[in-house]
């Protein structure tokens, strides 16, 4: 099969490792003390009565913005977006994007801070060789932790060590959030997965009708961004507070603590930028923006934070055509804008479901739609209008650990299309109806399944469905999946529930109190990571 392919314009993001040499010596930390006392001996009978104290730095920070792009205009559809860096919580966009894209350059999400001990070549003994395991940096290394672990930042050769091949590297999250759209109140909850605690609760939009649907949490779970169906907008918070935003200047983050202390919108402090893609989209709610995928680039060597985040999302303009922008992570700005004259075939719902991969590539489903990848190298679109996936009604899509694009359908039947034959295979019907799946580093498929309240297995190395009918305890309507940093499976349902899933026991937990959820999508954050997680 062929694809039809859309010129457009470009961006690339850069990546590379770092050599390693020497070996770490063992030291007990007794030995490490004296070596020390006897290096400040002799500074003191050189003339030198005290002995050097500066250290090395601690932590990189690193932080860069880009201007935003301005797309062209054309009767019925949406262009450039606007939202003021760093304190905005509002920007409207009006007008329509063409299918030239202007700008291309990324953007960072917050800065990154690292414990590794680094530091200047300068630093350290002024004779003799350095000594690589006594945890002091010395001429000569390029770090020294002072363990003898030999796959964390610092190997045992005191040689930095390239992040793909860390244990827990390639900027691991430091916490673990799912994020839950409440379509019907208007808001998306936050909850801490190893806890299940709700930790915050925060309306998405100035209406309460703005019908939240697809979360996008960002590769090191920092950020989520959040697409409302029925206002036509974006809206983008920070994790942590550190990320927030101090609006009032009082010195205080004011931000939301749980389901019960939802702030007014553009009083939550940790509500970043907030903007409108088509205000007058006369069907929106079909229509509106749905997909959303954050990107990622340029990692930080020594760190390992990934110090570009950038957003895309697509949705249905009232002309018929698709639309996708591609966002600045920080402000929500426009950089590049992106026109498909004419998509799917029965003039619905437009792009539905979206997935970055591990080339930047943002992958795109339509709900009776066609696939389409928007290549990140020159922002041309490839475009599959295979059958297959109108026969099977497909709904929920993601990518597995090889860039390969996974679909379930309302026909119960399971997809699989591989980029690099262009073909689809399917798999079979695993009864029902199957709506979102996600796929873990197991590369485990996992689906919700309707009539018939359950969890659907399968092996897409194996490309077999292994259990087409895992219960649910006290299940409704399930509707969306997403995989925890510990591997733990969530199922989202509209009786406003979210289960979680051992994997290994099929033993189930649950957090109850959201208001008819709907997510299905990268809500936590583990799709992009299972992408990053391949050595580039």
């Amino acid at each position: 099969m062929t694809s039809q392919h859309w010129e457009v314009s470009t961006l690339a993001p850069p990546c590379y490792v770092v050599p390693m040499t020497r070996r770490k010596a063992a030291f007990s930390p007794v030995f490490t003390l004296c070596l020390s006392l006897l290096f400040l001996e002799l500074g003191a009978c050189n003339g030198n009565d005290s002995a050097d104290t500066e250290g090395p730095a601690t932590g990189i920070t690193s932080a860069s913005s880009a201007s935003s792009a301005t797309a062209t205009t054309s009767p019925g559809g949406a262009s450039s977006g606007s939202a003021t860096a760093g304190s905005s919580i509002s920007g409207d966009a009006s007008g329509s994007a063409t299918t030239t894209a202007t700008g291309a350059s990324g953007s960072t999400g917050a800065p990154e801070t690292s414990g590794m001990t680094m530091g200047s070549t300068d630093t350290g003994p002024t004779a003799g060789d350095p000594i690589c395991g006594n945890g002091v940096y010395e001429r000569g290394e390029e770090c020294d932790d002072g363990n003898d672990v030999d796959n964390d930042k610092c190997s045992n050769d005191c040689a930095q060590v390239p992040c793909a091949e860390q244990a827990g590297g390639e900027g691991a999250f430091d916490f673990s959030y799912i994020w839950i759209a409440n379509a019907s109140q208007g808001t998306v909850s936050k909850i801490d997965t190893q806890t299940l605690v709700e930790l915050g609760r925060y309306r998405t939009d100035p209406s309460s009708l703005a019908s939240p649907s697809r979360t996008a949490v960002n590769v090191n779970g920092r950020f989520a961004a959040v697409a409302n169906r029925a206002a036509g907008t974006i809206v983008a918070f920070a994790a942590h507070e550190d990320d927030c935003i101090d609006r009032n200047k009082n010195g205080t983050i004011e931000t939301s603590s749980g389901a019960d202390d939802i702030l007014p919108f553009g009083e939550e402090e940790c509500l970043l930028w907030h903007i409108t893609v088509e205000p007058n989209n006369n069907n929106v709610y079909q229509k509106g923006p749905r997909p959303l995928g954050w990107d990622f680039a340029d990692q930080d060597p020594s760190t390992c934070a990934w110090q570009t985040h950038n957003l895309w999302t697509g949705w249905y303009s009232a002309s018929g055509a698709a639309y996708f922008w591609h966002l600045d992570g920080t402000d929500g700005s426009v950089l590049d804008s992106i026109e498909v004259p004419v998509w799917g075939n029965k003039g619905v719902f437009g792009p539905y479901g979206g997935a970055v991969d591990s080339e930047q590539n943002f992958w795109v489903a339509g709900w009776h739609g066609p696939l389409a990848r928007i290549n990140a190298a020159d922002l041309t679109i490839d475009i599959w209008n295979d059958p297959i996936l109108n026969q099977i009604d497909a709904y929920g899509m993601a990518l597995d650990a090889q860039g390969r694009p996974w679909f379930g359908g309302g026909s119960g039947n399971v997809v699989r299309f591989d980029p690099k034959t262009e073909t689809f295979k399917d798999l079979g019907d695993a009864g029902g109806i199957l709506r979102g799946l996600m796929v873990d580093r197991n590369g485990t498929a996992w689906i919700a399944g309707n009539q018939g309240c359950r969890l659907v297995e399968v092996d897409t190395n194996a490309e077999t469905i292994t259990n087409p009918n895992i219960e649910i305890p006290g299940c409704d309507t399930p509707v969306g999946v997403s995989i925890d940093a510990e591997g733990f499976v969530w199922i989202v349902d509209n009786k406003g529930v979210a289960f979680k899933m051992n994997p290994e026991d099929y033993s189930f937990e649950e957090v109850d109190g959201l208001v008819f959820p709907y997510t299905y999508s990268d809500m936590t954050g583990a799709g992009i990571q299972l992408q990053a997680l391949i050595p580039q």
